[in-house]
């Protein structure tokens, strides 16, 4: 039995009435529960005897991960999913390969001028923040605030990835399981947010196919591909688990996610 554990709040009424839509195998089932938001604690789950697939926010995923019962079905491996690896890996196909990897606390160390601007981003998947452009006085006085607040999930320790900033012309998401994939949606034009299910270039596909080919990240995860000028970069990974959906098709990524946990990880498929 396959039991989806699926986030009642911060999940879109419409996008959970899809994923229980498409649970409709005599073996697959759901429930909804309520995660608090930056809580570390989980409901009570019920079919305990179930294999847990969950899916919400990043806090949910997080915390399912450290979870013996739950861990089984999060797709997530914090050692992997971050942007160091996704370049050690992928190498310049990566669109801020050129940048580094400091900490919080480093940034200040950085030589540029005040009005140079700068990407930043977590390294990890914990989405500690967004990844932004700011230029690099502003840089200067947010990491100073972040270090006098020291708080668990950003301080002066917190591994950041900065690069000089790209200007991107489109961005897709892609849902990958077992190396196949699944379903594609354009969810970004020209900086402004623009969802689309039939504009996915063949040489996108190729691009994709070459990075899955190249290094396996996960069973099921999600990859995000920018196009720059006239070429296709990795703007980074998510987990599945956590990670929302644009114009995708819901329902076959949910029955790819079944299929595979019945054929590669359930013993008693």
């Amino acid at each position: 039995m396959i039991n989806w554990i699926l986030q009642k709040n911060l999940t879109k009424p419409a996008i959970l009435t899809r994923i229980k839509s498409a649970l409709n195998g005599k073996d697959e089932i759901w429930e909804a529960i309520k995660i608090v938001p930056f809580s570390t604690s989980i409901p009570a789950i019920q079919h305990k005897e179930a294999f847990h697939i969950i899916y919400g926010s990043t806090t949910f995923m997080l915390n399912a991960c450290q979870r013996e019962d739950l861990k089984q079905g999060v797709f997530f491996d914090p050692t992997t999913f971050q942007m160091q690896n996704y370049v050690n890996q992928w190498k310049d196909k990566v669109l801020n390969a050129d940048g580094q990897l400091i900490s919080f606390g480093q940034l200040t160390t950085l030589e540029s001028d005040a009005d140079t601007k700068w990407f930043i981003r977590p390294n990890n998947d914990g989405k500690s923040f967004s990844g932004r452009v700011e230029v690099f006085s502003e840089l200067v006085r947010w990491s100073e605030k972040i270090c006098e607040l020291d708080i668990p999930e950003l301080n002066k320790d917190t591994e950041v990835w900065i690069a000089e900033p790209r200007v991107i012309s489109k961005e897709w998401r892609l849902f990958i399981v077992d190396d196949a994939i699944v379903s594609v949606s354009r969810y970004m034009h020209k900086g402004e947010l623009a969802v689309s299910d039939t504009d996915i270039p063949s040489e996108l596909l190729h691009f994709a196919k070459s990075c899955i080919a190249t290094y396996r990240l996960a069973d099921v995860y999600v990859m995000d591909i920018a196009q720059v000028d006239k070429a296709f970069k990795l703007i980074e990974c998510n987990c599945f688990n956590g990670t929302g959906f644009y114009q995708h098709n819901i329902e076959k990524i949910i029955q790819a996610v079944n299929s595979f946990v019945k054929n590669k990880l359930f013993d008693n498929y």
